[in-house]
């Protein structure tokens, strides 16, 4: 099949990009002693899972159980939870997929969380695996304080959870446009986790998990001695923002196919729109950098730029998004390319899987 025989808007995934992107992590991460927990919350996709193992990758991590139940029932793993599971329906399912004897970890960041998944595990008869979640400057989940961390990880083996280790994100490193400034933030945030890593080895209680890092920040906590893991997500397919923070390390895999239905004196109309593509971290881009989507609405995007003048009704245009991880979120199959020819494709079996 080739690409003008899909109807748009549509999702295309270059594979030959996607093995260039996970052979350059593999570079990236050469010679050091961390090894790779890819983030499922870019792909969705069990299939590029399955490469990313392949290709040495130590495991998954994910943001949702329903994102845990795909890999699960693909047969993917182990599996980190980077998130606390609260409440009865929650703890149900993860206490189910631990039944099934799948390895997954999960992450708690108070006495209330270790409780909750402590006293559901013995009603299940299984054992749980929990992570300590720090805080590192995101002011979300996590701990406070290195005695907060210590006094859970004492909880977790007083309660008969194992526990396994800690993790931290330094996500805020995003809001930092300073490329000087923004090292400084993820090695100031690093260091936080350090210490918190510090006082557990000596209580008696050290991690054997250190879990850190998004993809901008590989190059830096790969160094870490401490660090045992990396979260890193976006790596996978890239995509405009990523691109901001890390330039010239991974390839665009990801591109929405979008027919161009009119074109006026100073924009064209293209059939894409918020319910196929979003634009929360600026404009999507064109491939070839002279068209921009200005302005979208549910089922239209306005497109603007230099290439403006050679755009006809009927026209194809390839938009890389903004956010790759929204974006797909919105379809259900990628049409996986080599080229221009379509060979595969792959069902986002964990689209929309929120909860």
């Amino acid at each position: 099949m080739r690409l003008d025989d899909i109807d748009t808007p549509a999702l295309l995934l270059d594979l030959d990009a996607v093995e260039d992107n996970i052979a350059s992590m593999q570079r990236l991460l050469a010679g050091s002693h961390v090894r790779l927990r890819p983030h499922f919350k870019t792909p969705k996709c069990p299939e590029v899972a399955r490469m990313q193992l392949a290709a040495g990758a130590i495991g998954i991590t994910v943001a949702k159980l329903g994102e845990a139940e795909v890999l699960a029932d693909a047969g993917l793993g182990p599996i980190l939870v980077a998130n606390q599971v609260v409440g009865p329906q929650k703890l149900n399912r993860l206490m189910a997929l631990l039944a099934r004897k799948i390895d997954i970890t999960v992450a708690v960041e108070s006495e209330f969380n270790v409780r909750e998944l402590a006293e559901a595990a013995r009603e299940a008869g299984v054992r749980a695996g929990a992570v300590i979640e720090v805080d590192a400057g995101m002011r979300r989940c996590g701990t406070a304080t290195p005695a907060e961390t210590v006094r859970l990880a004492r909880l977790l083996v007083e309660e008969g959870v194992n526990y396994r280790g800690v993790m931290g994100y330094e996500g805020h490193m995003y809001g930092q446009p300073d490329p000087i400034a923004r090292e400084a933030l993820i090695r100031d945030a690093l260091e936080l986790v350090r210490s918190h890593v510090e006082a557990l080895n000596e209580a008696g209680l050290p991690p054997a998990m250190v879990s850190t890092s998004g993809t901008a920040s590989v190059p830096i906590a790969a160094s870490m001695p401490f660090v045992t893991e990396l979260q890193a997500g976006t790596y996978i397919f890239n995509d405009l923002h990523n691109e901001a923070f890390i330039p010239g390390h991974f390839r665009f895999a990801l591109t929405l196919l979008t027919t161009v239905i009119a074109v006026k004196e100073r924009y064209a109309v293209a059939d894409c729109g918020m319910k196929s593509l979003t634009n929360e971290f600026g404009p999507p881009v064109s491939v070839d950098g002279r068209i921009r989507a200005a302005r979208l609405s549910e089922e239209h995007a306005i497109l603007v730029g230099d290439g403006l003048a050679d755009l006809r009704p009927g026209d194809r245009v390839e938009l890389i998004p903004s956010h790759g991880d929204t974006t797909l979120n919105l379809h259900d199959v990628y049409f996986v390319r080599r080229g221009g020819e379509i060979v595969d494709t792959w069902p986002i079996l964990a689209a929309r899987r929120f909860r």
